[in-house]
């Protein structure tokens, strides 16, 4: 810190009496003012341009409302809004309770809200850089499509790129073409594994004889139709199934069966491999379950997920867990992990890997012992008597 003169001290006292002067002064002249009353600020604001700029991002000259199902079991109702022929944005279009079915069924307004944070955004993928905008086919494939569907032995499948998928590129076809060359894909493969020079094929080509005879000789059922996830919406949770089923069609042209031994194709289904789906149900019924009323997990006193995370998924149905806990109802969750909806729950039973059943069965063995069950809701609305053995 630099020492302090007498000099200097002078200077910095001198201006300071003349900052003091000007302020007094200046305090005078305010005192001359006369006061500025403005009831309405809004209506005196010099520039009120930057309020269109809100107002655009809203403004929409259109909308319609859709249902929402690219792979999901939800069919949420939405709405979207256009402007200059383009979805500027997707809201949800709360009319749950005002929808039915062809049998005129209707959900409540507690089905909403709805929706889900991707489907809000399906407008970006629609309009995204990297979509599909017309079909594509593998350039491999396609010649051997164009050389008649030849059967495919394993210097065919070398020359045409079958070993090497994903590393072929991609040429564009237009919508016809693409139903031409899948027809006669199906057509092909129908012929090529029927009859007893179609099982001997699958034999050489190393399935195993029990899976071979599960055919029946029949090439469409060496196809296997998935209600993949990206196609769900487009074709409806069951129209690969029934597809696959219209396969018996191509099978009575193929072999010349009648109709009533003409054999489709087969469902793969990928709620098998989901585990916090329902894989019980294609386990048991051969196809995935179109799910119950979520809304009346709201009514439970006493709610146990195993397998099922309603945290992070099914997102428009979360709000009916939710309103359990809302409730006052009790949440258990069975699960080898503290996964996200045991930080929710008031019980979290943690089981190893593969004990669930055995943890059930022995609650189930407990409640016929004690006799805790209702006898007549059982036999009226469960299949429980049919595992009850009569001889």
């Amino acid at each position: 810190m630099a020492p302090i003169t007498r000099r200097g001290f002078l200077k910095v006292a001198g201006g300071s009496a003349v900052g003091v002067a000007a302020l007094g002064q200046a305090g005078l002249a305010l005192r001359r003012l006369a006061p500025v009353s403005i009831p309405n600020p809004l209506e005196r604001y010099p520039d009120r341009d930057w309020e269109q700029v809100y107002r655009d991002q809203y403004r929409y000259d259109s909308s319609f409302p859709y249902v929402c199902s690219p792979n999901d079991t939800h069919a949420c109702r939405m709405r979207a809004f256009v402007r200059n022929g383009v979805v500027m944005r997707i809201e949800q279009n709360y009319d749950a309770g005002r929808i039915k079915d062809a049998l005129g069924n209707s959900t409540t307004a507690h089905w909403n809200p709805r929706g889900c944070p991707k489907g809000m955004t399906m407008q970006r993928r629609i309009y995204g850089p990297y979509r599909l905008r017309y079909p594509m086919l593998r350039k491999g494939w396609k010649a051997w499509a164009d050389d008649g569907y030849p059967f495919l032995t394993p210097e065919l499948r070398e020359r045409y790129g079958f070993t090497s998928r994903g590393t072929d590129t991609f040429v564009r076809a237009s919508w016809e073409e693409a139903y031409r060359y899948v027809a006669g894909a199906l057509v092909a493969t129908a012929e090529h594994y029927s009859g007893e020079e179609g099982k001997r094929r699958l034999l050489e080509e190393g399935y195993a004889p029990e899976m071979v005879d599960a055919t029946g000789g029949a090439g469409t059922r060496t196809m296997k139709f998935r209600g993949g996830m990206g196609l769900l919406g487009v074709l409806g949770k069951y129209g690969m199934y029934r597809f696959s089923n219209l396969m018996a069609l191509l099978d009575h042209h193929v072999r010349g069966v009648p109709p009533e031994e003409a054999l489709g194709g087969r469902n793969w289904s990928n709620y098998t491999w989901h585990g916090d789906q329902a894989p019980g149900f294609p386990f048991v019924h051969g196809l995935q379950a179109s799910d119950v009323d979520f809304n009346e997990l709201r009514n439970a006193r006493l709610h146990i997920q195993v397998g099922k995370n309603l945290v992070e998924n099914k997102m428009p149905e979360s709000h009916f867990f939710h309103e359990v806990m809302e409730r006052g109802g009790k949440i258990v969750t069975v699960a080898p992990e503290y996964s996200p909806p045991a930080t929710k729950s008031d019980y979290w039973i943690p089981v190893r890997p593969q004990t669930d059943a055995a943890l059930f069965l022995g609650i189930a063995r407990i409640l016929i012992d004690e006799g805790w069950y209702d006898e007549d809701f059982v036999k009226r609305f469960t299949d429980l008597p049919l595992l009850v053995r009569t001889d």
